[in-house]
């Protein structure tokens, strides 16, 4: 790739796959016009991107632009370079996206007619891992003879299930794929760890139809999961309220109070660390059946909230990492706070409250031994805080 071409200039948003030879396998289904928006987010954390397309695909999307994509000529046809038995000595990983119907029957049957599918029998036999991500037609997709065939493929591939919308098995988001690509050809820094994220803000109810309830954004939260998952983690998510989404293929189960947040700690499975960023209400307000009377000024009993930290570490035994925030208050007294919480916990981040709601933190990671300081990108901190845990885990 010639060093001044764009594709080397895209902004990075991690580094799980730098250096790593990904091999984008391209088939007739329309939704391959979303290959070029894929190569892009593969090249965002740091993978090397070969694709390989047949005659329908180039049908539908150009060949110009999926050489754009990824920076240099794009595979069409085998040459006397052999480029299927090259994949099979170099791919890290090879994902078929979007593989059509024909191409899951083809690759059963060991059909090599066209480059992506003599690339796929080549990796097959060479145990190279592999992504398939069918797209087609829902009555298509759900004729047994490509349930079948999906499930044979599925023994020597991870298939990512299409998204049913609008009759059509479409081709999930960029961002699902990448994030199979980088848990399967990454790190693996947390690989089979069972991880807890439990993260956003809970509300309590004034009545029936009012809350008091705050500022947070869950951002923190859904990058900790995110970043749990791209290093080889199997995530559950325990989530309240937020204003960001976090990605369909992480496992999430919502609470809105502090009473369903107790109810679900107390039939809690095993998990390897468990890390809370949540905002969890200080104080509970009293509750009043109906709806208040909106033309009188009134007057709110609060009461203590219970501590869910205590509750969770008489459960979970594993690495337990909290959170704490500070307003209006200096680094120093911060650190003072954020240590009264290892009593229940192995570690402490701590921050200001001007990272509510922002994607970039100055947040110190607090245990019994060490305190540091990091600056930067929340996934930057996401991703400190899950190295230090699987440091002690694997």
């Amino acid at each position: 790739m010639n060093p001044n071409h764009p594709a080397n200039n895209v902004e990075r948003k991690g580094d799980y796959l730098e250096g790593k030879n990904i091999w984008l396998g391209i088939t007739g289904s329309v939704s391959c016009v979303e290959t070029i928006g894929l190569t892009r987010e593969l090249l965002r954390y740091g993978a090397n991107v070969t694709i390989v397309a047949n005659r329908a695909a180039l049908e539908l999307v150009g060949e110009k632009a999926l050489e754009f994509a990824c920076g240099k000529p794009i595979i069409k046809e085998i040459t006397g370079q052999v480029e299927h038995v090259i994949a099979g000595h170099e791919a890290d990983l090879l994902i078929i996206a979007p593989c059509c119907a024909t191409s899951l029957g083809k690759m059963v049957n060991g059909i090599g007619d066209n480059p992506p599918m003599l690339v796929a029998l080549t990796c097959i036999g060479a145990k190279t891992p592999m992504i398939v991500a069918p797209a087609m037609d829902r009555n298509m997709a759900n004729s047994e003879i490509v349930q079948k065939n999906m499930k044979t493929v599925g023994k020597f591939s991870t298939i990512v299930e299409p998204i049913m919308v609008e009759g059509k098995a479409k081709l999930p988001s960029k961002e699902r794929l990448v994030a199979e690509v980088c848990k399967i050809a990454g790190p693996k820094l947390l690989r089979q760890k069972k991880i807890l994220i439990i993260g956003g803000g809970s509300s309590e109810p004034i009545d029936d139809v009012r809350v008091i309830t705050n500022n947070s954004s869950g951002f923190m939260a859904k990058s900790l999961a995110e970043t749990a998952f791209s290093i080889g983690a199997e995530v559950d998510m325990w989530l309240g309220n937020t204003t960001y989404n976090t990605g369909e293929w992480i496992n999430i189960t919502r609470f809105r109070t502090l009473n369903d947040l107790k109810k679900l700690v107390n039939s809690m499975k095993k998990y390897d660390a468990i890390i809370v960023p949540a905002a969890l209400s200080d104080f509970v307000p009293e509750y009043t059946k109906g709806k208040i009377d909106s033309t009188k000024a009134i007057t709110l009993k609060m009461k203590k909230a219970p501590k869910i930290l205590g509750s969770i570490r008489k459960k979970h035994k594993g690495p337990l990492y909290s959170f704490k925030l500070g307003s209006n208050i200096k680094d120093n007294e911060l650190l003072k706070k954020a240590k009264t919480l290892l009593k229940n916990s192995d570690c402490v981040i701590a921050n200001h409250s001007d990272a509510m709601g922002s994607e970039s933190s100055k947040a110190a990671i607090v245990d019994k031994n060490n305190t540091s300081w990091i600056t930067g990108t929340k996934n930057k901190l996401s991703r400190a805080i899950l190295e230090k845990i699987a440091a002690k885990i694997s």
